[in-house]
């Protein structure tokens, strides 16, 4: 029986079997924020620090979850000298649509940037991870590590935005 509060007209260009992205679910999105935070601690771990990178999420077109690659997209290849252009909200927006149209694996754009902080505030991962239908976004704290570590990256909840 037809179900009449499915919209099915959305995506009347993209017929079933031949679409070119899939909504991302929350399954996808935590996956992505999992993936991102471990390598992100490590180099935070390291005392690495970032200035803006992009990286593109390959996630499975079946399988809600399932992460099959990463990939590190050079602001440079991008026309972008300085990747401190990419803090700009709207800018950054802009690109990563943009990235969407083009053709590509990836189901799922990530931001990663430290931002300069100011006294009054400690320092932070910031991290945001787009699909074509939503922005979902987390603030991962870094605080004095022990031992070998310089730094340590602290488990935050990531939030839609």
């Amino acid at each position: 029986m037809p179900n009449p509060d499915i919209d099915f007209t959305l995506h009347r260009d993209e017929p079933p079997g031949r679409r070119r992205h899939r909504f991302m679910e929350s399954a996808d999105i935590n996956a992505a924020f999992e993936a991102l935070f471990e390598a992100m601690r490590t180099n935070v771990r390291r005392g690495l620090r970032t200035d803006g990178q992009l990286y593109g999420l390959e996630m499975d077109g079946c399988i809600p979850g399932q992460l099959l690659g990463t990939s590190w997209i050079p602001p440079a290849g991008l026309g972008i000298a300085d990747p401190a252009w990419l803090a700009h909200p709207q800018r950054r927006q802009r690109l990563l649509q943009g990235l969407f149209h083009q053709p590509r694996p990836d189901s799922l754009l990530a931001y990663v940037c430290e931002p300069a902080t100011g006294a009054s505030r400690d320092a932070f991962l910031y991290v945001e991870v787009v699909s074509r239908d939503a922005r979902h976004a987390a603030e991962h704290r870094i605080e004095p590590g022990r031992g070998w570590h310089r730094r340590e990256l602290v488990k935050s909840p990531h939030r839609r935005v």
